[in-house]
């Protein structure tokens, strides 16, 4: 399909032959209608996942270099006793920006940078589930780390360390915007994670090849869907955390001043409970590299594959159990403290399993020692050692000897460079072929291998005796007497072969970009779908897709059927199917490139970066962020021609039929990897419709990853009134709670406004245009009513945000439910229009069905809130 012109009506459809047989034209007309557009704009209007991935993994590469160089320049200062490479507030930026470049530039983008360029390829998929957001999250993520190294170059980097402890980066002690720079680039890495999180968990559960049931994914997959759904319950705890932190400081809110009845524990709990799950947000993918390399190289499947599944889940869960063990310093109860230790060493165990499966693997395959192979050795080595300083590190009166020392400084460069960066530069090696089409120099690799082993065991080891022996961290420089410069002094050669290493590889990767190798399609004798495509992969990823019957899918070439044939060669449809069993179930039919995208991530950035320097930018700064994202999903000309012609083709009773059939035949089970090979070479999907509501829509696993996000934020403020609530012997803080009339009066509109938002919903679902969007538009009535009301509320209340924390945290309560209120009127408003006025196609219906469901929550999250706001400070008056 040529990118400026797209057929309509009957020719859309009639083109189809995408099956075992398609022939070259086809397969030409595969690549056009997949392909991102030529020239600047398509460049900035790029979809395609790999090349988003692409981008994602070299920036986050950069600032891995940027971040490295920061620590030589601390290593450099640390060599000798008494050193002036660096001043003191030099030393403080390097740190915080060091750490901070690594915790949310680095180590978790970079892993969802891997699973969004592979996770398609892996499960047959031509795309990831929303391309467009996808390209939005890049941006977003690139302009927030430009926004932190810009800072720096300017001289205004934060200076309060990584995790921005407060009151140190409250407003009585961190001057000037370095730490509102840091909240804010927080609210930019965060935002991107958490919709490629959205994205990922989509493209796993609804677009996995036929066959590949939830039993037969990948661990690699699997190490992703756990992440993902980690990431949506651990980051909005720090963007709650930073947001509480940047309107302390910019408009006098008072969460963390303890002489006002805030309290500055509440940061570390929000933090840690966000920090400690982010460790394992970088090393559960880091363990999914593991098992795809440890499988091809020791030519058999990985051993005790139930038992790796359970145990990804099972650090998942212990994760988020373990915020304290970084808080045994403080005022917590010596209970409390006991409680965390023994989840200190249970998650311990579910590590243990996965390292014994590893091992009996590779004990029982027949090796082949590449270089991809050798980093993974060496995992096992550096991450056993760093397990165990963990497991001492959760001894409280250990903890309490070492805490803030060098020891801890180590044992985190243990379990992070060890444990996600040797497996991650294993799998750049392992994919590099399929990345690129190129091979890595094996020497060089070699040589890369030995000088990061060697330099980072000399760097980090002599940490854990300067930790014994007392040196604190983030210290800028010590005395001779202290006795520590000899240590210190080989700390620091060891950082220099690291940088050495890494210039390898840089060497490495730029030389055979251009003289490498080149790869076939499996270079390595791989057993999983990636390997039977190209390398590098064709814009459409797929000439047909799969259909798998086992984990090892080219570990099984003789079972049949093969492929699916039934999706348009000139139009971008792709096959969803079933969450748990990947049966077929829908030909969804994907968006065009776009420059939206990247303008609403500009939009966004400039509604960022200028609440920074004045609250205003919130009210103006919300109009060009909703006019691009209107703009970007207003449906083109060209969408609807191909949209219209699609959803005609399928969706007479006589092909609805003949989906439900696909869907329940037991024969088309068979033929889908659910029973015993049939002779039948493919799997025809014609007769799918092109979209279905509730779990069968893609669009309902995005609003029910949004309101899973927006849960758990909702959950965490409600947390944070019960703490302060806790801290404080008065309470509320002797000001009269809200008026319970206006509470009242906005509940009971609120709850009203569900009878038209079902009627909508049911309508929508019949296929009833007309009804759909007069009681879409009735909605949308209450909802202004509820807006104007709680306008007046605002104005009434009797207590201001700068007042005290209860007058903060009752207006962050309101505020937040306010926002997601005004976000879902303006979505249902637009809603309205194109059912009134704007183009049709069946696709709006399922847009209103999805937006029903969240009004559903945001009725229901208000409940919780008015309880907590109006009722909770009555019961003890």
């Amino acid at each position: 399909m040529n990118t400026t012109e797209t057929p309509s009506g009957a020719d859309a459809v009639a083109q189809i032959k995408d099956g075992p047989d398609a022939d070259t034209g086809t397969l030409a007309a595969l690549a056009r209608t997949w392909s991102d557009r030529p020239g600047i704009i398509g460049w900035f209007s790029a979809i395609d996942h790999k090349t988003i991935a692409r981008r994602f993994m070299c920036t986050t590469f950069v600032f891995f270099l940027l971040a490295g160089l920061m620590a030589l320049v601390m290593r450099t200062q640390l060599a000798r006793p008494a050193n002036h490479v660096v001043g003191p507030d030099m030393y403080n930026q390097l740190f915080t920006i060091h750490g901070t470049a690594m915790m949310f530039l680095f180590a978790v983008p970079v892993m969802q940078a891997v699973a969004m360029y592979l996770i398609p390829l892996l499960i047959g998929a031509r795309s990831v589930a929303f391309p467009r957001m996808n390209a939005y999250a890049y941006w977003v993520f690139l302009f927030g780390g430009f926004t932190l190294f810009i800072a720096f170059l300017l001289g205004a980097g934060p200076r309060s360390g990584w995790f921005s402890y407060v009151p140190l980066a409250g407003p009585d002690y961190a001057t000037g915007k370095g730490s509102d720079i840091w909240a804010q680039m927080i609210t930019f890495s965060e935002l991107s994670a958490l919709l490629v999180a959205v994205i990922l968990i989509a493209t796993i559960l609804k677009m996995r090849a036929p066959g590949m049931s939830l039993n037969r994914m990948p661990l690699f997959v699997w190490a992703t869907l756990v992440t993902q759904f980690m990431v949506l319950f651990a980051m909005p705890a720090v963007m709650l955390a930073s947001t509480a932190l940047i309107l302390d400081r910019l408009v006098g809110t008072q969460f963390y001043n303890p002489a006002l009845g805030g309290d500055v524990l509440l940061w570390q709990h929000l933090f840690w409970f966000f920090g400690h799950p982010e460790v394992y947000l970088i090393f559960i993918p880091a363990l999914g590299f593991m098992s795809s390399i440890i499988e091809t190289f020791s030519r058999r499947p990985i051993f005790g594959y139930s038992a790796m599944v359970l145990a990804l889940i099972a650090t998942a869960f212990l994760a988020f159990g373990l915020w304290v063990h970084h808080m045994f310093a403080t005022a917590v109860p010596d209970l409390g403290k006991t409680f965390f230790t023994a989840a200190s060493v249970m998650i311990a165990v579910p590590s243990g399993i996965q390292i014994y499966c590893w091992l009996a693997t590779l004990l029982t395959g027949r090796l082949s020692v590449k270089p991809p192979l050798l980093f993974v050795l060496a995992f096992f080595f550096i991450l056993v050692l760093g397990g165990m300083t963990g497991i001492m590190l959760g001894s409280v009166p250990l903890d309490l000897q070492v805490h803030d020392t060098y020891f801890v400084v180590a044992h985190l460069h243990y379990v992070l460079l060890g444990g996600a960066v040797f497996p991650l530069f294993g799998a750049f090696h392992y994919w590099f072929p399929k990345f690129t089409g190129r091979m890595l120099g094996e020497r060089l690799a070699r040589w890369q291998f030995w000088l990061f082993f060697v330099g980072f065991n000399v760097t980090f080891f002599p940490m854990h005796l300067l930790g014994l022996h007392g040196m604190p961290r983030r210290v800028w420089t010590y005395p001779a007497a202290m006795g520590w410069e000899g240590m210190n002094l080989i700390a620091t050669l060891g950082a220099y072969l690291i940088a050495v290493s890494v210039l390898l590889f840089i060497v490495n990767v730029i030389w055979s970009l251009r003289w490498g190798a080149r790869a076939d399609a499996n270079p390595w004798g791989a057993g999983t779908l990636e390997w039977s495509v190209p390398s590098a992969p064709p814009p459409h990823n797929f000439d047909v897709l799969p259909v798998v019957h086992g984990r090892a899918p080219l570990w099984e070439p003789e079972r049949a059927p093969r492929a699916v044939a039934g999706l348009a060669a000139l139009a971008r449809e792709v096959l969803t199917t079933t969450a748990l069993d990947a049966r077929p179930d829908t030909r969804p039919l994907f968006p065009q490139p776009s420059i939206w995208p990247f303008l609403s991530a500009i939009a966004t950035t400039v509604f960022f970066i200028g609440s920074i320097f004045t609250p205003s930018a919130v009210w103006w700064g919300t109009v060009p962020v909703a006019v691009a994202m209107i703009a970007w999903f207003w449906p083109g000309r060209r969408e609807n021609r191909v949209a219209r012609a699609l959803e005609r083709w399928p969706d007479s009773p006589a092909t609805n039929k003949a989906a439900r059939h696909v869907n329940a035949n037991p024969s088309s089970h068979k033929a889908a990897g659910h029973g015993a090979p049939q002779k039948a070479a493919v799997l025809d999907v014609r007769a799918l419709p092109s979209f279905g509501f509730s779990h069968r829509s893609l669009m309902w696993w995005a609003t029910a990853g949004l309101m899973l996000i927006e849960g758990t934020l909702f959950a965490m403020t409600v947390g944070m009134y019960f703490y302060l609530r806790a801290v404080n012997a008065v309470w509320p803080l002797h000001a009269p709670p809200p008026s319970l009339v206006w509470g009242s009066v906005n509940t009971a509109v609120l709850i009203a406004s569900l009878w038209p938002n079902q009627l909508a919903k049911r309508a929508a679902e019949r296929g009833e245009r007309n009804r759909a969007r007069l009681w879409l538009a009735i909605c949308l009535a209450f909802a202004l009513v509820f807006l104007v009301l709680r306008g007046a509320e605002f104005g009434a209340l009797n207590v201001m945000w700068y007042a005290n924390a209860y007058g903060s945290i009752v207006w962050l309560l309101l505020g937040l439910h306010t926002t997601h209120l005004i976000t879902d009127t303006v979505d249902t408003a637009v809603l309205a229009t194109l059912l009134y006025a704007g183009p049709f196609e069946k696709k709006r219906l399922l847009d209103t069905s999805e937006n029903a469901a969240y009004w559903y929550f945001v009725v229901l999250s208000w409940l919780p809130i008015y309880a907590v706001i109006y009722l909770v400070p009555r019961m003890h008056q």
